[in-house]
């Protein structure tokens, strides 16, 4: 049947959302939201997927995934700490009034929940799934080529040349490209880290360990498009500079050993035990997993010692990594500081003393920076990042920390129901893993390389407007379905 305009406006406006995600702070869209910098331009077909698809959808069903509601929960703490917080006496801040500053963050959440319920709703079956997955290696291919090319140029040149600087400008509100670090399409480097770490590069890896692809054809018949991709995107990451993406990517691939090491380990003492014609005591079996687990954090703790290394000697941030002297005199904050990170440290703390002024509910979404000047650690005024961010530039200060961001704008509820509504992705992850269909069992590894990747990039972005986390653990909950609808139809009774 010849699809209709419907079908195709729905079926063309899913793949330019899908190419389109990278692009998270288009210039158009930052200045008609008030000089915003999460300024997504997928945010576009996704209003028009909203009101053509999965509006009328709505109104025909009249229900949504069962894995939203801790989501639609979460948004009604929010919307309740927001509507609390006319009680609570904030300090003035640049004259912005509170409710504006709420208005933005319930605006951000009710974006996030349109990326989500949109992506479920869009991929039906396998069929779109694999169509989906095509469509969004696109926008991470113009990802990796237009950072490669700009670090060809800086690597030849030593500077970027100004039509490379005029198209940033073009495709990002900030228009920067920075010192030895690539940027991507994104607003700088570690929002191009955050969207390699929470949406493609977990595609990329579990698909290559599990040697799935969403292609038939491979390169020389051995390299799947997944294998080349991941390894372009790991360069990419290594060429970002961005640490806590270095850290996220580490904890994958760390994950990705122990399981792997834990299987070989019960294999072997099964092998071991059936050899030998006994069993193998639980005592036994504990010390070989003790003895295991030490080695592998050994190793890892001695790559990460390693990659300090590295970083000190490259990076100029990480130079004083290892001046144990000026830990000893001016403790941690001192340490961070000469490491340019004393004030992502200042910012934690403090949105963590809102949470303990208000720990309950906190103080309403939005609400947390008005307590900064009160409530900024006295180390933090030594910092001139600090003092520019507290007294000069116009904008409210933010927890830079989705963790804390939760605890201090929503309190223990609102963070306890955003974590609840995270963890059943996990569950789901791992119920799809156990799946004899190969798709949906390669697909159980992905989702939950998507969660530990959330988790880490947490600690450093803490916005709800980005499309990446929403889309991620959007399609652990489409499969999902796809794997409960198969269920279902092979449980039916043939007619006969």
């Amino acid at each position: 049947m010849k699809p209709n305009f419907l079908d195709r406006l729905k079926s063309g406006t899913w793949k330019l959302f899908l190419i389109a995600l990278p692009f998270t702070s288009f210039p158009l869209l930052a200045r008609l939201a008030g000089g915003t910098s999460v300024a997504p331009l997928s945010a576009v077909f996704l209003l028009v997927l909203f009101f053509v698809s999965y509006l009328p959808e709505l109104f025909r069903s009249r229900s949504v995934p069962r894995q939203a509601l801790p989501l639609l929960l979460f948004m009604l703490s929010a919307l309740l700490s927001s509507a609390l917080a006319v009680f609570i006496p904030f300090d003035s801040f640049r004259g912005v009034p509170v409710w504006t500053n709420a208005l933005e963050g319930f605006v951000t959440i009710l974006l996030g929940i349109a990326f989500y319920l949109v992506s479920i709703h869009m991929v039906v079956d396998e069929v779109w799934f694999r169509k989906t997955l095509r469509w969004v290696y696109v926008g991470g291919i113009i990802t990796i080529a237009a950072s490669l090319v700009q670090s060809a140029f800086w690597f030849a040149l030593g500077k970027y040349p100004e039509v490379l600087k005029q198209l940033q400008a073009l495709i990002s509100s900030s228009g920067l490209l920075y010192k030895a670090r690539v940027t991507g399409v994104a607003f700088e480097p570690s929002w191009l880290a955050n969207q390699l770490n929470t949406l493609y590069l977990p595609l990329w890896i579990g698909f290559s360990v599990k040697g799935f692809s969403a292609f038939r054809r491979k390169l020389f018949g051995v390299l799947s498009v997944e294998n080349i991709l991941m390894c372009l995107g790991f360069l990419v990451l290594f060429l970002s500079f961005s640490r806590i993406g270095w850290l996220t990517t580490l904890a994958m691939i760390a994950f990705l050993v122990f399981r792997t090491a834990n299987k070989l380990m019960n294999r072997w003492l099964e092998r071991r035990a059936q050899h030998r014609g006994t069993i193998t005591s639980p005592w036994k079996h504990f010390f070989a997993k003790l003895g295991l687990w030490l080695s592998l954090v050994l190793a890892f703790s001695l790559i990460i010692l390693l990659l300090g290394v590295f970083l000190s000697r490259v990076d100029p941030r990480m130079e004083d990594l290892f001046d144990v002297e000026r830990y000893r005199e001016f403790g941690i904050l001192g340490w961070a500081s000469q490491l340019s990170f004393a004030e992502r440290l200042i910012y934690w703390i403090t949105a963590f003393r809102v949470f303990l002024s208000r720990p309950i509910l906190g103080v309403g979404l939005g609400g947390s920076g008005f307590f900064f000047t009160r409530m900024t650690p006295e180390f933090g005024y030594g910092l001139p990042e600090v003092i520019e961010y507290l007294f000069r530039d116009n904008v409210i200060p933010n927890a830079k920390n989705l963790w804390v961001r939760l605890l201090a704008e929503t309190g223990i509820v609102g963070f306890s129901l955003f974590c609840v509504w995270l963890s059943t992705h996990f569950f789901a992850a791992r119920n799809l893993e156990k799946s004899a269909n190969f798709l949906e069992s390669t697909f159980g590894l992905v989702g939950k390389l998507f969660v530990i990747a959330i988790l880490m990039e947490g600690f450093s972005m803490d916005s709800f407007g980005l499309p990446y986390l929403w889309f991620a653990l959007a399609l652990i909950v489409s499969v999902s379905r796809i794997r409960a609808k198969t269920t279902e139809r092979e449980s039916e009774p043939s007619c006969i």
